[in-house]
């Protein structure tokens, strides 16, 4: 009896590591987009003199890198905002008792 609760244990701890896993990559996700959002408006307006025009290309390698840029520091912590989500989205999914 021991050993299928703690085989159950087991498996409940890979489970909520796994969803660990799926919400930090999911707060890492939506920081990185919305500081792509910030940081991407924020080039465009300090890159581009009033009244040029630039061509696609141009356009879309400033878009790689801004995207680039943001997606590395929402991986690396970013503005905590991942984390947040991450927080948040745990609290959700497990159930009070098992909170600590």
């Amino acid at each position: 009896m021991a050993m299928v609760t703690l085989a159950a244990r087991a498996g409940t701890t890979g489970d909520l590591d796994s969803l660990q896993a799926r919400a930090n990559q999911a707060g890492a996700q939506f920081e990185g987009i919305l500081l792509n959002m910030v940081f991407g408006e924020l080039q465009r307006t300090f890159s581009q003199l009033p009244g040029s025009t630039r061509d696609a290309v141009s356009k879309s390698y400033d878009g790689f890198g801004a995207e680039a840029l943001t997606s590395g520091l929402a991986r690396s912590g970013g503005i905590g905002l991942g984390a947040l989500i991450s927080q948040a989205l745990m609290r959700r999914a497990t159930p009070a008792s098992d909170r600590i």
